[in-house]
């Protein structure tokens, strides 16, 4: 909308009509402008306040053009008159200078029509000397954004963080005491500790210990917010733990009787879901009245976490939680990150922007691994945002969603217990007479649904942890979730596939996902994988439960977009979701997109189609890469928006990138059904775009833009070559279970040359050269099997697992015909002539290139590729009947054994190895460049820096980001 300039709209009028506008946006807070007097000890009159009941206040300051930080900086450890609380942080706002020529009254209509008119940048730190800004340019957003870094910066994350890692160390302190009281001064330890871990889902003493005391400070920071905000319990006069002091002897202590008919009182309104897990650990064994003085302990715990007055926007139990849970990996119990809850939940949420306010109250949001609820609550704070925007003031809606709307599934009563709590809390004002949040029981958890037949939930939380919940209308508390009935499926689901007794491991899963895989109406859901894991299986649910316009949002390995085994997810999606977001994290190692999976994730957001078409056809996929994921829940959302805000394109197979505040993006297309998603994880995208021509047949200039077409079309290798048996078929080392033909040793162990070898090992010291040495011999253990796999030798192998950072090799060659082992994979049936052609690519850059596009990534600095994907590696069809790609075997032939000799430096130094530049040159000539030209040899060493710079291949490592500096 363009308005007719009328006058000059100065900055205090400009200051008015924001605050006005910020009292208007649905928040029950005050925004003054410009008033004097507010500061304790200064004349100062900032330019908006905005204050909100016992809340942290909010300094925003503006100005024309550019946010107004310096004004910000200044507020820093000021306050506010009658306020004891320093600012820790400000908003700093900038005013299009296009508004200058504004009336009021348009400024005003600018800013009902959400225009992003406005330009922000947070300020925080304990004083102006100790400022940080961030982001480090102006972040251009409407009203609606203004409105919620507001609701940010009134609890600061930095803070929040430093409470709950103070509440999880008194925990654990409290944790030791109650155990140490249980072991000393009860008659009956064992029952009552026996008791205890029952009541948590525990299996050590302590950990059940410190579990019931997480449990119990849940519980009381409930029935204090109840007492003190909801009328109902106000009406039967339910206790604060206050009160409960002063009916005890001694006002430090509350005893557990006291305690109970509080808490059960509780329950005769409802809150179940919350209240009967601590119930249940109070009552364990022989507890009794033996530990007051923690009781109390917990309740001053409560008023420490009371007094952030953020539980409506941090899910503290859930902070707290994963600080207190050491086997998080045993249960798949990881806690996804705020910031990172955010990011997902808004960027979700904004899929339903074209809906109004009373469509937004009706979507059915889900979580079938829902864990501690960050990530369902910061769903439905998201959702709840959107609804006020659109003018949504139903008094009813919490309740209505809690009872409606809102599905939550777990296998661990604890997490159904947070989960509840987390939901709670976004509205302790109204009750809810019943819910959607469940623990299954059924053998394969939450997965029991991958059998589209069955539709029902009926393991509520309430009623002994299972069967009806109060006001279910004699239907036994069941509910549905049938087939095409969830608008937003939103999950961290567990990754690991169910093995080695994990206690989160689902049984029944085969049968389970023949059914999912069969439909009558077409072909059935297809994305479970058991190599993939269990990430595939909530997957495929999804994909069933997902009405047409359905939000599918989740945190998935990485491994999700490279991976052979995730073939069939990536194919699935997309055939049957559009406007496909991946988001992966190109930066530091050690940060996993959520909390400490130590694994590389990604996030997916993609809307599902309203009709499954015919065939695959090519989809756009953008694929955003930080280079450093948001750190803090503001950072989460403000990612979200920019994201969201990517404008999409028609282009057909064209390549389109750009930059966001924490990385970049690029969007292209698929190239085959469910080839890797290549783009997924790459820092740079002149990489990317370089590996796209590439994976066309063509060659990229990343300076000019200029592609050329390639002598050979890009095909792969299972064209020219196969792969052969797996090392569990060939054998096992020595000292190792006994599996396979044969038992091997390292060579260095044997008197004399065996009459078996094997390329068993990866031996990156040494396999420095193409042409290479068998790593171990060995004797058959199975004679039968080992006369069939003498057939399966090779001179050629594939390394499955290559670490770019420390091996120089990813294929080599033999003297004399030697099996496969567990690092290489032997290739067989080779296409005449094409092996030397084979082992030259893949050790140039072009071949590393092409490697970077398929294999997997879930380590920085290494790519891997199953054995089943080792046929689809991208690979020059040389052994097409073709006059170039018979002249690029005869120049691989002419050059091979001079080049096999070389010795490699790593791959992640081919900037500045000159042997591998001589190997580069030699292919350039086999795929059709002159590399005698100057111009193809600035572009080889332009390839070279790309490759290298790319954090899933230097890994970070110091020694190379350093010769990579010397090197520019």
């Amino acid at each position: 909308m363009t308005w007719q300039s009328t006058g000059r709209l100065h900055e205090h009028d400009a200051n008015q009509a924001i605050a006005q506008w910020l009292n208007r946006a649905g928040r029950h807070w005050h925004a003054a402008a410009e008033r004097a007097s507010m500061l304790a000890n200064s004349a100062a009159r900032p330019d908006i306040v905005v204050r909100q009941a016992d809340r942290m206040p909010v300094i925003v300051e503006c100005e024309y053009d550019n946010p107004a930080v310096e004004d910000a900086r200044r507020r820093l450890g000021e306050r506010l008159r009658g306020d004891s609380r320093p600012f820790s942080a400000a908003v700093a706002v900038g005013i299009s200078a296009d508004c200058r020529g504004d009336s009021a009254a348009q400024f005003a209509r600018r800013l009902d029509a959400d225009e992003r008119v406005l330009s922000v940048r947070l300020v925080s730190g304990n004083s102006p000397d100790s400022a940080r800004v961030w982001p480090s340019a102006p972040m251009a957003c409407a009203p609606s954004d203004l409105a919620a870094y507001c609701e940010y910066m009134q609890a600061p994350q930095a803070t929040i963080d430093a409470q709950s890692e103070r509440i999880a160390e008194r925990i654990t302190s409290m944790g030791e005491r109650l155990h140490g009281e249980i072991d000393l001064t009860l008659g009956r330890s064992a029952d009552t500790f026996a008791a205890l871990r029952r009541a948590t889902g525990t299996d050590n003493d302590m950990q059940a210990a410190r579990t019931a005391c997480a449990i119990w400070l849940i519980a009381i920071d409930l029935q204090n917010d109840l007492a003190k905000h909801n009328p109902d319990l106000q009406a039967v006069e339910l206790p604060s733990t206050d009160d409960l002091k002063a009916r005890s002897v001694s006002s430090d202590i509350i005893l557990k009787s006291h305690l109970l008919e509080a808490w059960r009182l509780i329950q005769g309104v409802n809150y179940l879901p919350v209240m009967e897990l601590a119930i249940s650990a109070l009552n364990a064994g022989d507890l009794g009245d033996h530990f007051p003085n923690a009781l109390a302990e917990l309740a001053q715990l409560s008023a420490e976490i009371t007094s952030t007055n953020a539980k409506h926007m941090y899910n503290f139990a859930g902070e707290l939680w994963q600080r207190l849970v050491p086997d998080r990996e045993e249960r798949a119990a990881h806690y996804t990150r705020p910031a990172i809850a955010e990011l997902l939940a808004t960027l979700s949420a904004a899929r339903f922007a074209h809906m109004d306010a009373a469509e937004l109250a009706a979507l059915n949001l889900w979580d079938a691994a829902c864990g501690t609820g960050t990530l369902i609550g910061a769903g439905e704070r998201a959702l709840r945002r959107l609804h006020s925007q659109k003018g949504g003031a139903d008094p009813e809606l919490h309740r209505k969603r809690m009872e409606e709307h809102i599905i939550a599934l777990d296998v661990n009563g604890i997490a159904g217990t947070l989960t509840a709590k987390r939901l709670t809390d976004l509205n302790i004002a109204q009750d809810y007479n019943r819910s959607k949040i469940a623990i299954v029981t059924d053998e394969a958890g939450s997965l029991f649904l991958l059998d589209p037949a069955r539709t029902t939930v009926s393991d509520f939380l309430g009623g002994g942890g299972r069967g009806v919940t109060p006001g279910m209308d004699g239907r036994r508390g069941l509910f549905g979730i049938p087939p095409r009935s969830v608008h937003w499926a939103l999950m961290n689901p567990p990754y690991s596939r169910p093995r080695r007794g994990r206690q989160q491991a689902a049984r029944g899963l085969a049968p389970l996902r023949r059914r999912a895989s069969r439909r009558s109406n077409g072909r059935g859901y297809d994305m479970s994988n058991g190599q993939a894991g269990l990430a595939s299986d909530f997957s495929n649910i999804a994909n069933m439960r997902l009405a047409p316009g359905g939000v599918y949002a989740f945190v998935l390995p990485l491994t999700a977009a490279h991976a052979e085994s995730w073939q069939a997810w990536r194919s699935e999606m997309e055939t049957d979701f559009q406007d496909i977001v991946a988001i992966a994290n190109a930066g530091r190692e050690e940060e996993s997109m959520s909390a400490d999976t130590n694994m590389n994730e990604m996030l997916v957001v993609a809307t599902k189609k309203a009709l499954r078409p015919s065939g695959w056809q090519p989809t756009r996929i953008t694929a955003v890469n930080f280079h450093q994921a948001p750190s803090a829940m503001e950072q989460g959302y403000a990612a979200a928006q920019e994201i969201a805000a990517i404008a999409p394109d028609s282009a057909h197979g064209r390549i389109t990138h750009g930059r966001i505040t924490h990385g970049n993006y690029v969007r292209c297309a698929t190239i085959s059904e469910g080839f890797p998603w290549f783009a997924v994880g790459n820092a740079n995208y002149d990489f990317t775009a370089v590996i796209a021509a590439l994976l066309n047949g063509k060659c990229r200039d990343p300076l000019t833009f200029a592609e050329v077409d390639l002598a050979l079309p890009m095909g792969t290798l299972g064209q020219i070559a196969e792969a052969g048996p797996t090392h569990h078929l060939i054998g096992h080392r020595r000292g190792n279970d006994a599996i396979g033909a044969f038992e091997w040793s390292p060579m260095g162990e044997w008197d004399i040359v065996p009459t078996h070898t094997a390329m068993w090992a990866s031996e990156g010291k040494r396999q420095t050269r193409i042409a290479a040495l068998p790593t171990d011999g060995g004797h058959a253990v199975d004679t039968a099997q080992a006369a069939r796999l003498s057939q399966t030798t090779s001179v050629c192998f594939f390394k499955r697992g290559l670490r770019w950072t420390s091996q120089s090799t990813a294929v080599c060659v033999t003297e004399s015909a030697a099996h496969g082992g567990a690092a290489w994979n032997a290739l067989q049936n080779i296409k005449p002539g094409a092996a030397p052609a084979i082992a030259l690519f893949y050790n140039s850059i072009f071949g590393a290139a092409a490697r970077s596009a398929y294999g997997q990534s879930t380590q920085s600095g290494r790519s891997t590729i199953q054995v089943n994907a080792i046929a689809g590696t991208p690979c020059p069809d040389f052994g097409a009947d073709t006059d170039a790609a018979r002249r690029a075997l005869a120049i691989a032939a002419r050059e091979f054994e001079a080049l096999s000799k070389l010795e490699l430096e790593p791959f992640a130094y081919c900037f500045r190895d000159g042997n591998r530049q001589r190997i580069d040159a030699v292919v350039a000539d086999m795929l059709g460049l002159d590399a005698a030209d100057a111009g193809v040899q600035a572009l080889l060493g332009r390839y070279r820096l790309l490759f290298a710079r790319e954090p899933n291949v230097n890994g970070r490592n110091r020694g190379i980001l350093g010769a990579l500096e010397d090197a520019q």
